[in-house]
Formats: C-alpha cells, structure tokens, sequence
C-alpha cells in the first residue's frame, strides 16, 4: 500500500517470516534504506531477492541476521554498487571473502560495520586498497586484526572520522595514528572518533 516508502525498519520484528520479507520488497522499489537487525528470516537468498528489486538502497542493515554469509556481500558488491552505508555487525559468517567482493563492487562506501564478524587483516587491506577514497566510519570490535594493517587502514583513509575497535588485541596509539593520516579535516581535534578500552 505504500510503494513509495524510502525508508523502512523491521529490525526485531519476530513474526516476518522469508514469505512476508519478499513479497514485500517485490512493492518496495524506492527503498533508500533498509534495517533489518537481527532477523530470522533473512538469507542469502532472500538478500539476493530483495537486492535485485531494490536498486536505490544506499543504506542496509543486517546486524546479528544469523543467516547472512559472505554469499550476501556478494550481491551486495554485484547489485547496489551505489550503496553508502552498511552493517553486518554480529553476522559471524561473514570473512574476508566477503568483504573482498564488497571492496571490489562497492567502492563509494562512507560506513561500515565489521563488528564481530570473522573479518581479519586480508579484509582489512583490501577496504584500504579499493575504498579509502570514501570510508569516513569503520567499525572493526572484536576481529582480529593486526597493529600494521589498522595503520595502514588509517594510512590510506584520509577521510576517515570514526573508527571503532573494541575488543582488538593490538590497537594504535593515537598518535600513532595522526602520523600516518595528516588529513587536516578528518581525524582532526575534537572530530576524531577512535574507541578502543584504554590500557
């Protein structure tokens, strides 16, 4: 009834079903951004589906969908190369294997949520090789990732505003980090945004 909606939030919501989120999306074509936060139904498949229907999304969230693999970042990479924003925080099957088809098919990426995914340092190199002309927020808690490629990450991202890296056994110092990125916007005083548990 509404298939001009641009903006839609159904995260949490228990009782969509994979029937229900598809024929949905088949009406929603505007679609600009999608949060679907920690929902049983979606998949690969159903991801796939509502890609394919949904081509002006710049926006999606999957935080915690257990059904999400690197399969979805796949047809994220192949069908919304446009798309700004995206979370697959908490999706533990998602690696670098994912995030290499992400990096390779959506290099206007500002946001990106890695969270607690298996996401490590190849993942992490490639973000840094093929979207560090856009990525202003990364979000890398709890992978593992080396000191070398999270500087070489900062290195390269002279854009880069927020970077999020809690629960990572090797974390640079700020300084550190301010060496390698003399951006004078991003990563500037009082716009810097690193979180990581103080030693």
């Amino acid at each position: 009834m509404c298939p001009g909606l641009q903006h839609l939030n159904i995260g949490q919501v228990p009782k969509v079903n994979a029937h229900s989120l598809t024929v949905m999306m088949s009406q929603l074509k505007r679609l600009i951004s999608l949060n679907l936060t920690g929902l049983q139904a979606v998949t690969d498949a159903t991801v796939d589906t509502l890609l394919q229907n949904c081509v002006e999304l710049q926006s999606l969230t999957f935080s915690s969908c257990p059904g999400v693999t690197d399969l979805t970042l796949h047809s994220i990479g192949k069908y919304t190369p446009c798309i700004r924003s995206l979370d697959v925080s908490g999706c533990k099957a998602v690696t670098d294997a994912g995030v290499q088809a992400l990096a390779l098919g959506c290099r206007g990426l500002q946001q990106l949520d890695l969270s607690s995914t298996g996401t490590g340092n190849r993942g992490v190199t490639l973000l840094a090789n093929y979207c560090s002309r856009h990525l202003q927020t990364i979000k890398l808690s709890f992978c593992h990732i080396t000191l070398e490629n999270i500087l070489k990450l900062c290195r390269c991202c002279k854009r880069l505003k927020v970077l999020h890296l809690y629960g990572c056994s090797q974390i640079p110092a700020e300084r550190d980090i301010r060496q390698v990125n003399r951006a004078p916007s991003p990563l500037g005083r009082n716009r810097q945004d690193i979180q990581a548990p103080r030693h």
